[in-house]
């Protein structure tokens, strides 16, 4: 800052200006500067700088350098995952050390895992000391962390980041003090089921250490029984999809008839080549497709459990009659509805000859392209093509109700034309909740699936994140399908077109699979029925038999009963391809750990569906229990970690400090005895805890009090006590204020405005003058007084008088 002043007084030196600022800006006498160019002209600098960061504090500077520079490193850093049939266990290892010698630090260690995989175990050696967390019910981890903040031991829990997320992925983020030169090491592990999509699985790792680490390696293996077709992936930060081993990448592939490894140990120069700082923040993706299966598919069992793969090839596409549901509300505005126009304007282009198809538009009303589903003549679909360049305008409302209950009077009425020989299908776009119309999300979804009656499958696209996501997935697990989200990013209209081929070629409808009940245990069966099959994807059925690990079984009596393109057919699973693998041991074997994934998953999906109350409560006890006996982190279920700092014997320092402040005590713990006593000569009072003295207690005798009959109070039901309450206790306070602002003796006072005090109400005392209220009145007139006469000598243009120079 800089100030000029032109034609200074002669008071108006330097060292009145220093102590102006000094005193009135709070500014350090290194930042003030006084220059004086002119004869005129006086120029005053101030540096901006903050007082703690200036120059002149050089350690100040430093320690807050330092402060900002991270004082962890992460020392090595390990991700390795197995596969075995498209089930994936993935360990995240991270050891951080505090460099730091003089100072404790909060370290996080922070791991993005897939929204569809289940944590299953998490663990912690701070110095030499496992502590491995426990999966409870959620109020109870939530409870049991509430208890261990009270009691200030270290607790864990799981909490959001303002970090940015890699699409489908969530955080899980957990917080330790460590101390001074300390080490900790975490370990996450995570299952998750590979999902089949276009014939491809795909694998995604999130590689984020946070820094340069000096060890890292990602080690990914892939067993499956089938045979590979093919095998690729692709590093953080490219796009360019690699099938063998690169030096130059640090890469490694091992390659067997039924096995693929994947080695990738990035160097320091290769992470900084990333980020200087952070070092790499991407993933590593794993495509992988295999070698087609019997019609029947086929079946591996281990111990109690065995699970079903069925995909098959070369089928007969169904013709499907679709129906575009697209929201053009005021939300949709802008680069959405662009979007959404052109992934419309490609996905006409690939419909099949024998689909019929039609368009609905809505927001606040909606519109409808056609009465009745058009053919994919090249005439009907240049119609459509100029309904949606012209008609795609955002604007209105969203009403979802009238959008979805009127488009299945659109689609159902051409199926039954056709008597049901069609796949119906509904594609929902929206980006909003609803605002117009029917607003009720649980009247909306039992309103459509009553109309529905399981007749035509919904699958839901939400668009962006500003949406009732929760409404879209319960109206398609609801309806034979499911919702997808898609990210308003660049690649929007390639997440459209992708979504569509998908579900653009059905290949059988209503699949039904069955068991033999001499060998299965049908009722612990997942999922049995499927509405449709699209190519490309597969189909996966998990259960426990009933012979003791499997011994001697030869068939599971699986088969398959669908409607295809020409009518009803049926798959067997031959008995050739039922294969028994050894038993697990003590963890629990690939099959049983699939089936309790893919059953608790079942069961969180009835548990959303189902409206009636008994059945929601009795399936979310299933699914818990099955969650708390298998050790899966659900929606239910949480990890909890709990170090008692009164057994470690580190409870010497502070490494085990909460992660989070605990709560203050309920009791009150009154003051350290240094502040709480005054002097002797100001009476001091009572201690904290002593009751409050009397009501009636009488002044010091050497005061001469009052006589005894003005003392007492009026009666309890007289206007004179409702009106001042205990005059007594009023007058005793007076009097001591009094006493507290004025030197004047309690002897001076004269006795009959005392007895007047004692006898008035609180409004008339407050007007009558005090002891020492002049007195105060008059210091605190003089203070100001003074005050503007130095102000007014500084800035006079006169000067100073001589002697005061």
């Amino acid at each position: 800052m800089e100030l000029t002043i032109h034609n200074p007084s002669p008071s108006l030196t330097r060292s009145a200006l220093t102590i102006l600022l000094l005193c009135c800006c709070n500014c350090p006498l290194e930042a003030i500067k006084l220059t004086s160019p002119g004869a005129n002209r006086l120029v005053l600098q101030v540096e901006s700088q903050p007082r703690h960061l200036h120059s002149a504090h050089p350690q100040a500077l430093q320690r807050h350098q330092r402060d900002v520079r991270s004082s962890v490193r992460v020392k090595q850093f390990h991700v390795t995952s197995k596969l075995s049939s498209r089930f994936t266990t993935v360990t995240i290892e991270s050891e951080v050390v505090n460099v730091d010698q003089s100072r404790s630090r909060e370290i996080s260690f922070q791991v993005q895992v897939p929204k569809a995989a289940f944590l299953s175990n998490f663990s912690m050696v701070v110095d030499g000391e496992k502590h491995i967390a426990q999966v409870q019910e959620k109020r109870a981890a939530e409870r049991r962390y509430e208890e261990a903040k009270e009691k200030k031991q270290t607790a864990g829990h799981v909490k959001q980041s303002s970090l940015p997320l890699e699409r489908g992925m969530e955080l899980f983020t957990i917080s330790v003090n460590l101390a001074p030169r300390g080490t900790a090491v975490f370990t996450l592990v995570y299952n998750e089921l590979l999902e089949r999509r276009r014939g491809t699985y795909r694998q995604r790792l999130v590689i984020q250490p946070g820094s340069i680490v000096a060890n890292m390696s990602v080690h990914v293996s892939f067993a499956e029984r089938q045979g590979f077709k093919s095998f690729a992936y692709k590093l953080p930060g490219s796009d360019t999809e690699l099938t063998s081993s690169s030096p130059r990448d640090g890469t490694e592939v091992r390659a067997r008839p039924d096995s693929r490894e994947l080695i990738f140990c990035p160097t320091v120069e290769m992470q900084r080549g990333f980020d200087v700082q952070r070092g790499i923040h991407g993933e590593v993706v794993v495509l992988y497709s295999l070698q087609d299966e019997p019609q029947g598919g086929s079946v591996i069992v281990q111990d109690d459990y065995f699970a079903h793969f069925f995909a098959p090839p070369g089928l007969d596409p169904l013709p499907k009659n679709i129906l575009f549901v697209i929201d053009i509300s005021g939300s949709m505005s802008g680069a959405k509805i662009e979007q959404a126009k052109q992934a419309l304007l490609k996905i006409l282009d690939n419909l099949r000859d024998r689909d019929t198809f039609n368009i609905l538009l809505f927001n606040s009303g909606v519109e409808v392209w056609a009465e009745s589903p058009r053919s994919t003549l090249s005439v009907e679909i240049e119609k459509a093509k100029r309904f949606v360049k012209y008609e795609l305008v955002a604007n209105g409302a969203t009403n979802i109700h009238l959008a979805l209950t009127r488009g299945l009077e659109v689609l159902l009425k051409n199926s039954e034309q056709n008597s049901r020989k069609t796949a119906d299908i509904i594609v929902f776009l929206t980006d909003g909740e609803p605002t117009s119309g029917i607003v009720d999300t649980n009247q909306i979804v039992r309103d459509v699936t009553r109309k529905n009656g399981g007749r035509s499958s919904i699958f839901s696209l939400g668009f962006g994140f500003d949406l009732n996501f929760d409404l879209i997935t319960q109206v398609s697990d609801g309806n034979r399908g499911f919702a997808r989200r898609v990210y308003a990013d660049n690649d929007a209209e390639e997440q459209l077109t992708t979504f569509y081929e998908e579900i653009s070629t059905p290949t059988l409808r209503d699949v039904m699979a069955t068991y033999s009940s001499d060998v299965v245990d049908t009722l612990l069966l997942t999922d049995t029925t499927f509405p449709l099959f699209f190519q490309g994807r597969e189909i996966i059925v998990a259960g426990r038999t009933k012979m003791a690990g499997g011994t001697g079984l030869v068939s599971l009596g699986a088969a398959l009963h669908a409607t295809g393109a020409e009518g009803a057919v049926d798959f067997v699973v031959p008995a050739g391809k039922v294969e028994v693998l050894s038993q697990a041991g003590e963890e629990d074997g690939v099959t049983e750990k699939l089936w309790a994934y893919m059953k608790i998953k079942s069961l969180l999906k009835k548990m959303d569906m189902t409206s009636s109350v008994a059945e929601k409560t009795r399936t979310r006890e299933q699914a818990l229990r099955m969650a708390l006996t298998h050790g899966f982190v659900t929606p239910l279920t949480s990890f909890s970690l709990v170090v008692d700092i009164n057994q470690s014997h580190h409870a010497q320092d502070d490494r085990w400090s909460a992660w989070t402040p605990p709560r203050p005590q309920r009791t009150y713990s009154p003051p350290p005895r240094a502040y709480s006593p005054r002097p002797r000569a100001y009476s001091p009072r009572p201690r904290a805890y002593s009751p409050p003295p009397r009501a009636y207690s009488p002044l010091p005798r050497a005061y001469s009090p009052p006589p005894r009959a003005y003392s007492p109070p009026p009666r309890a039901n007289s206007p004179s006590a409702r009106a001042n309450k205990s005059p007594s206790r009023v007058f005793a306070s007076d009097v001591n204020n009094a006493r507290r602002e004025s030197s004047q003796s309690y002897r001076d006072l004269d006795p009959d405005f005392l007895e007047q005090l004692r006898s008035s109400s609180p409004q008339k005392r407050a007007g009558m003058p005090r002891a020492s209220s002049s007195i105060a009145s008059s210091s605190r007139r003089m203070s100001g007084f003074w005050l503007g006469i130095a102000i007014v000598i500084f800035l006079s243009p006169v000067g100073l008088p001589p002697f005061f120079v």
